[in-house]
């Protein structure tokens, strides 16, 4: 009995997990990270820069600048917005002493989190300065992972986003708590606060469902087009 043990623990893993089965699973688990953390943000830059270095191998260096312009523009418009959130969330703080904890403790999360955007947006532009428009075009290539993996880079880059989706989120569960257990004179006025709010949140959550939706037809779509072209090119 104890060898048959001994021989069961040594098994090695390969043999419990086939190699073929290893592609799926990460697959699984970066599905699930980027729908529940990232919020669908890291497959939309990784996919993002799978264009962008179809874009670079086709019309050269004049891709990789406009590419280049219309990040820093993102950037920017990420900039303003984090510290509008953050100016706005730590406002909503002075409210007064009658803030239910847990919705001070989601607006005073947020703020931070806003804060931290604000540096990781700030920190992109500079690093990204020294970086040449022809390494630039190699570093999303997502098949060569020359400087670095393609799905940690599109992590990186999406962060700034994730952070702004998330300190909103914050801020809207905070609001929820706040209408409920706030006295706002009554029940009439907690639904004139609450149904704009109810439909606020069902817009995101369609949007989300709509974003997941295109994103799984246009990979389909790019995996059909991928074989299509390896099979043009098998003799």
């Amino acid at each position: 009995m104890l060898v048959t043990q001994q021989k069961a623990l040594s098994i090695p893993t390969s043999r419990i997990i086939p190699h073929s089965y290893l592609p799926r699973i990460r697959n699984l688990l970066w599905r699930i990270f980027d729908n529940v953390i990232l919020l669908q943000m890291g497959s939309t830059y990784f996919m993002r820069f799978e264009q962008f270095s179809v874009l670079a191998d086709a019309q050269g260096m004049q891709a990789v600048w406009k590419w280049r312009e219309e990040q820093q523009d993102e950037w920017n418009r990420l900039s303003t917005t984090l510290a509008l959130l953050a100016t706005m969330q730590a406002a909503i703080l002075a409210i007064g002493d009658k803030i239910p904890e847990l919705a001070f403790s989601l607006w005073l999360g947020g703020a931070s989190l806003s804060v931290c955007g604000v540096f990781v947006v700030q920190y992109f532009p500079i690093k990204a300065f020294a970086i040449s428009d022809v390494d630039m075009a190699v570093l999303v290539r997502a098949e060569e992972h020359v400087f670095i993996q393609a799905t940690l880079l599109a992590t990186a880059v999406a962060s700034p986003v994730v952070i702004l989706l998330w300190a909103t989120i914050l801020f809207v569960l905070g609001m929820f708590d706040y209408i409920a257990k706030s006295d706002l004179g009554g029940l009439k006025y907690r639904l004139i606060a609450g149904i704009p709010l109810g439909i606020g949140v069902l817009c995101m959550v369609v949007a989300m469902a709509v974003g997941e939706v295109i994103e799984g037809k246009l990979r389909l779509q790019a995996k059909k087009s991928s074989r299509l072209i390896k099979a043009e090119e098998t003799p």
